[in-house]
């Protein structure tokens, strides 16, 4: 639990931008929440090295977000969401009838979970966004504020 708070201290604290963090995040997201199991974070930090912008420690707290039993309400929720846009009939029909069940299913699923993933990951870039934003400048005007209220206390005649 403390290598948790230690994790979660170290992304509020960072140097960083605010912008590569949000990406990191969003990247860390959208890997995620697809179909990636076992190996997705892999991918991810082979990302974060093409692309110096992406902040690594960003798409770790990601992972540890969105961890299995997190994502097990939120495949359902993708499967629920394909099967509302594909018809229930499939036109391809396969000589077995369980390949004919991986394709009709497995198509409702990657459908749904694409555009959950899209839409999760471009939310989760905002928020983290105007999260960092408001912290950086929060501790601006605090100093501010601080300084206004020491020049006023302690008037120099």
């Amino acid at each position: 639990m403390n290598k948790i708070k230690k994790l979660y201290a170290d992304l509020i604290n960072t140097q960083a931008s605010p912008e590569s963090l949000a990406l990191g995040f969003a990247i860390g997201t959208l890997i995620a929440i697809l179909p990636t199991p076992g190996f997705g974070i892999f991918v991810a930090l082979f990302v974060s090295f093409l692309y110096k912008k992406i902040n690594r420690l960003g798409i770790i707290v990601a992972f540890s977000i969105w961890n299995p039993v997190v994502l097990i309400p939120v495949y359902w929720l993708c499967y629920i969401l394909g099967d509302m846009m594909f018809t229930p009939n499939p036109d391809i029909r396969f000589a077995y009838e369980l390949l004919n069940e991986v394709y009709h299913y497995s198509g409702k699923f990657m459908i749904g979970n694409l555009l959950i993933a899209v839409s999760v990951s471009l939310t989760s870039y905002y928020l983290v966004y105007q999260l960092l934003y408001l912290r950086n400048h929060r501790k601006e005007a605090n100093k501010a504020f601080k300084m206004v209220w020491f020049t006023q206390f302690y008037k120099v005649k």
